[in-house]
C-alpha cells in the first residue's frame, strides 16, 4: 500500500507558479512595464488555494486497485439533499446517540464544503475580467467541483481512500460560490460608494 501525500503537489504547484511568474514579471520589468504587485500577491493566494483545495479532495492519493462492489455503492449518492436529510435523521441514534457530535459532524461537512468554495467566489472575480458576472462565476466553481468529484469516483473505484462521490457536495460547492461572489460584490460596491483605496480596481 503506498499514499501520495498531498503536500507534494502545494510544493510542486508553489514551485512552478513562483518560476513563472518570475519570469513573466522579470520580462515586464524589462520592458520597463508597470507590475501590479498586489495583484500578484493575490495570484499566489489563489493558486495556494487551489492546490490546497486539490490537497483536501483528491489526496491521499492511493497507489493501489482494491475494488469492492459494497464500497462503491454506498459511496455515491445522486439525489439532491438525501445524505444531508439521512444524517440529520440519524442524530440520537447514531455514535451511541452521541447527538452533539453527530450534529457537529453534519455542520463540519455541509459548512466545510461551502467553506471549501468561498474564496473560489472570491478571488475569481478579482482576477479574471470575464468573470465579473456571477453567472459565469458559478458556472465555473460548478464545473470546478463536478471535476472534483468525478476524480473521487476513479478514485473510489480503485478503493479510494475513504472517498464518496456525493451531489449534496457540489450543491455546498456552489453555495459556497455564490457567498463568496457576494461577499465580493459588496466590498466592492462599499468601496466605490465612499471611494475608498482598500481595492483597486484591476
Amino acid at each position: 500500500m503506498v499514499l501520495l501525500n498531498g503536500s507534494l503537489i502545494i510544493y510542486f504547484g508553489v514551485t512552478c507558479f513562483i518560476l513563472r511568474r518570475g519570469i513573466f514579471v522579470g520580462v515586464k520589468h524589462k520592458n520597463k512595464k508597470q507590475v501590479n504587485w498586489l495583484k500578484e500577491f493575490l495570484y499566489f493566494l489563489f493558486i495556494i488555494y487551489m492546490l490546497m483545495v486539490i490537497s483536501v479532495t483528491l489526496f491521499p492519493l492511493a497507489l493501489w486497485i482494491d475494488f469492492n462492489w459494497d464500497q462503491i455503492k454506498n459511496g455515491i449518492n445522486l439525489i439532491p439533499v438525501v445524505s444531508i436529510m439521512k444524517d440529520i435523521s440519524s442524530i440520537g441514534t447514531a455514535y451511541d446517540g452521541d447527538s452533539m457530535f453527530m450534529i457537529g459532524l453534519i455542520i463540519r461537512n455541509v459548512g466545510g464544503n461551502i467553506l471549501l468554495f468561498l474564496p473560489f467566489g472570491f478571488f475569481v472575480p478579482i482576477l479574471f475580467e470575464k468573470y465579473k458576472n456571477m453567472k459565469r462565476t458559478v458556472i465555473l466553481g460548478f464545473f470546478v467541483s463536478i471535476c472534483i468529484e468525478f476524480i473521487q469516483f476513479f478514485e473510489l473505484l480503485a478503493g479510494g481512500w475513504g472517498r464518496t462521490v456525493d451531489v449534496d457536495d457540489v450543491l455546498c460547492n456552489v453555495l459556497g460560490v455564490c457567498i463568496g461572489f457576494l461577499i465580493f460584490t459588496v466590498l466592492f460596491r462599499v468601496n466605490d460608494r465612499f471611494q475608498m483605496k482598500f481595492f483597486p480596481k484591476f
